[in-house]
Order: structure tokens, then C-alpha cells, then sequence
């Protein structure tokens, strides 16, 4: 989903049609068309009425984008073209704990989701101990009573150029974690404190 979007690092509010309402100097001068890659998700229809170099064959299934538009005006952009971001949810990650795909921020699920999908390092299923990734997802999502904060959270973003050794490194450092490969399988631990079982 995209949370927020910024343009020059203003959060700007959008109408059911994409025009953006405000701040008010925007108003009718930027639309802004959201898409989320879904599997059966069409090219944008404005995009494609609007520009000959776009047709109903680029649907960008399974990737998410905006479609921006801009309509000149020196006192709404004094400085140029500016710059648009947005605040996004990323992909939506498998929970072994209970059987579902949903958004997560769980550094233990990004981590199965990395080592299984196809631009991590594309493993089976069966090569991932999901009984120490329910663990270390569930560590993970503990609580600090006093903060109400959650114990680790794993937000950011990548490129595929990143090499997948990075990539893993990244990911375990967002849960002071270790990860290993043992008897066929992958496995992970983030880091806590367990009471000692020998003096």
C-alpha cells in the first residue's frame, strides 16, 4: 500500500480520482494514479490515453507504481519538476505461525521470504525450518510493556544488485540475528536473552 505521498517532502492529500487537494497549490495541477501490482492488474487507463508510447499490454503485473501527471505552473513548481516519494508497505510475507500471507515488518518473515523467493536465493520450502522461524518470529514480536514497542522490525528497501550475502546480513542485523544451514535446512535465531540452564 503507499501510506503517505511527499511531493519536495510535503505529504500531499489525494481525491477518489487521483487529484491531488492539497497542499492548495497543487490543486488541479498534479494527479496521481496508484497501483499496487496485482496479479490482474491493467495498464493505466489515463497512461495509456495520454501517451503513445504506452498500451493496454503494459500492465506491470506484480509490480506496484504511480502514474504521475503534471500540469505546468511556474508558481506551484517555482523550482522545477519536483520530487515525489511515498511511505510504502512492501510485499506481503508467509506466516508459518498461522498459514497466511500478509504485510509484515517481522525481521524473521523477511528473512524466509528473501531465502525463498526468486530474487533471494529462490530455496524450497522444505529447505527452511519454519518451527525456528515461528520462534524467531515470535521473539521478534514481543512487546516492551513500558515503550509498547515491538522488540525488532525489519523497514528499508534493496535492489536486486545487491549481492545476496548482503542481503542476509542486512536482514540479521535488523534482528541482532544468526543464521546458518544444517542438516538440509536453513536456520535462524534473532537475539534474546535466555535464562542459563547450568551455574
Amino acid at each position: 500500500s503507499f501510506e503517505e505521498i511527499y511531493i519536495n517532502d510535503e505529504v500531499v492529500t489525494i481525491d477518489g480520482s487521483g487529484n491531488v487537494t492539497s497542499p492548495s497549490q497543487y490543486n488541479s495541477k498534479v494527479r496521481i494514479n496508484l497501483h499496487l501490482g496485482s496479479s490482474d492488474q491493467t495498464a493505466d487507463s489515463d497512461l495509456v490515453s495520454e501517451s503513445a508510447k504506452w498500451t493496454t499490454s503494459h500492465r506491470l503485473r506484480g509490480i506496484a507504481y504511480m502514474y504521475v501527471r503534471l500540469k505546468f505552473d511556474a508558481d506551484a513548481f517555482p523550482n522545477g519538476i519536483p520530487v515525489i516519494t511515498a511511505t510504502v508497505k512492501g510485499k506481503k510475507l508467509y506466516d508459518p505461525r498461522t498459514s497466511t500471507t500478509v504485510w509484515s515488518d517481522n525481521p524473521a518473515l523477511c528473512l524466509r521470504d528473501y531465502l525463498t523467493s526468486k530474487y533471494g536465493l529462490a530455496e524450497d520450502e522444505y529447505n527452511i525450518d519454519d518451527t525456528l522461524v515461528s520462534s524467531a518470529a515470535n521473539v521478534c514480536d514481543q512487546t516492551n510493556t513500558l515503550a509498547s514497542t515491538t522488540r525488532y522490525t525489519c523497514n528499508g528497501a534493496f535492489t536486486t544488485a545487491s549481492t545476496p550475502y548482503d542481503m542476509l546480513s542486512e536482514l540479521l542485523k535488523s534482528m541482532g540475528g544468526s543464521m546458518w544451514y544444517a542438516q538440509g535446512k536453513w536456520r535462524m535465531k534473532p537475539a534474546y536473552w535466555t535464562s542459563p540452564v547450568m551455574d
